[in-house]
């Protein structure tokens, strides 16, 4: 073959791959994101273990999860430290919930324009259907991401939404009545304990926040009440209920309104293992 027949082939297939691909826009992909497990990965940014759990749970080892905020911290009073400022620069998206006050300090401070996304669900977390919820929020955040593992991620999505089902199930099973037993707690954990059956009697906020007027209050309405058990919100400390249940004589836990150790299941289950303690419920 003549060498300007062949350039003449060479210079066809180049036009030929250009008209193919005229039109199209591609976002600019890690090498995870083309199918090469074996090198970098998605970089996300969470602002708690909440929205960690869930990205974990979808995006499995196509991401790579910085949370800013630790489990046990309270993330509205967060202050933003040089260590987690760093950590988001090469972020491909930070995911926040939308009331976190330190977020527009941490932003100013990268000098960058972060790629910032918001899960609008302000219910509690821990409760299964809104974490269903959040899930599916952040699948769509996910497959806006990398639209090629759009039917991953929702595949991992449906296994996700089967593990908090059956949990569901189990919970139901050995749990006694719950609807005859009193409590006060913290406002964090009111949510979770009437999903639960409880009747809650009082809930108080921040122990910062509490005058003794309030205190005493709370523990004249829970004597008067027959409230069997006070519940303190780990994230917020146990200053307020320990004296509550102390001066009352009645038993004192502590639950966890983020995922501890990065699992939400794991969490629930602890959550419901210390109630369950308490009023003799089968262990799950």
């Amino acid at each position: 073959m003549r060498k300007n027949s062949v350039l003449k082939i060479i210079g066809l297939g180049i036009l030929l791959s250009f008209f193919l691909s005229a039109g199209r826009t591609f976002l600019p992909l890690s090498k995870a994101e083309t199918g090469n497990a074996t090198t970098e990965k998605i970089r996300i940014v969470a602002t708690t273990s909440l929205i960690e759990n869930i990205v974990e749970k979808i995006g499995k080892d196509k991401v790579a999860i910085t949370t800013i905020v630790p489990a046990g911290m309270c993330p509205g009073h967060f202050d933003v430290k040089s260590e987690e400022i760093k950590e988001i620069r090469n972020a491909r998206v930070v995911i926040i919930h939308g009331w976190e006050k330190w977020i527009e300090k941490l932003i100013k401070s990268t000098k960058n324009n972060l790629p910032i996304r918001t899960v609008k669900i302000e219910e509690n977390w821990m409760l299964p259907d809104v974490q269903i919820r959040a899930a599916k929020e952040i699948t769509k955040i996910l497959s806006e991401i990398n639209p090629r593992k759009r039917e991953w991620y929702e595949k991992n999505l449906i296994a996700y939404e089967k593990e908090i089902q059956s949990l569901i199930k189990k919970i139901e099973k050995v749990k006694k009545d719950s609807s005859n037993v009193k409590v006060i707690c913290a406002s964090q954990q009111e949510e979770f304990l009437k999903w639960l059956g409880f009747k809650v009697v009082a809930a108080y906020g921040r122990p910062e926040e509490l005058t003794p007027r309030e205190i005493i209050g709370i523990i004249k309405k829970a004597k008067s009440e027959n409230v069997a058990m006070v519940v303190d919100n780990l994230q917020s400390g146990a200053d307020a209920g320990l004296l509550i249940a102390r001066e009352i004589g009645i038993s004192h836990i502590m639950l966890t309104n983020f995922p501890l150790g990065g699992s939400y299941l794991d969490s629930l289950k602890d959550n419901i293992n210390k109630i369950g303690q308490i009023l003799e419920w089968q262990k799950l």
